[in-house]
């Protein structure tokens, strides 16, 4: 059975996102490790470990949500893929897949679902292969596992 390992990161939506980078740089010691400049600034204790373990994200208004969400790592898309086929059959809503590209890490297979009170949470499992591209790129789980890292990495399936 497809077992969760950790939790990898969590997204926070700010208001001020100079003020909130220097407060988990200044008082937490993270390291600014890679930034969407004005919209998003993704923070870790040890780049060496982790792409980000925090990122902060600007589009947090009034009473908007603050979590953009919570990621969980698993440990092979197999694993994601399982539970996205768990989810599916239990009609939990799922908001997008999609593999993201880390500057070290390689890609992921990610896919994103909701809560039963619509927080958006996201398993995830890593894909060294991959392209020099270093884009992301949406996925289709409905894939076999091979199809998907292929997707995910942006190599083609032989």
């Amino acid at each position: 059975m497809s077992k969760i390992r950790g939790i990898s990161h969590v997204v926070l939506y700010v208001n001020d996102l100079d003020k909130m980078v220097a407060f988990y740089r200044d008082m937490l010691g993270l390291i600014k490790y890679r930034e969407n400049p004005g919209r998003m600034v993704f923070l870790t204790p040890d780049p060496d470990i982790d792409d980000h373990q925090i990122a902060l994200a600007k589009g947090r208004e009034g009473d908007a949500k603050l979590i953009g969400h919570i990621a969980w790592s698993v440990d092979s898309p197999a694993d994601v893929k399982a539970f996205y086929e768990k989810f599916k059959a239990a009609g939990v809503p799922i908001d997008h897949c999609v593999s993201h590209a880390y500057q070290e890490m390689g890609n992921t297979v990610s896919c994103y679902f909701l809560d039963p009170e619509g927080n958006c949470l996201e398993i995830y499992a890593l894909v060294p292969e991959r392209d020099q591209a270093r884009i992301n790129r949406p996925l289709d789980l409905d894939k076999s596992v091979d199809e998907i890292v292929a997707q995910a990495s942006g190599l083609v399936v032989g």
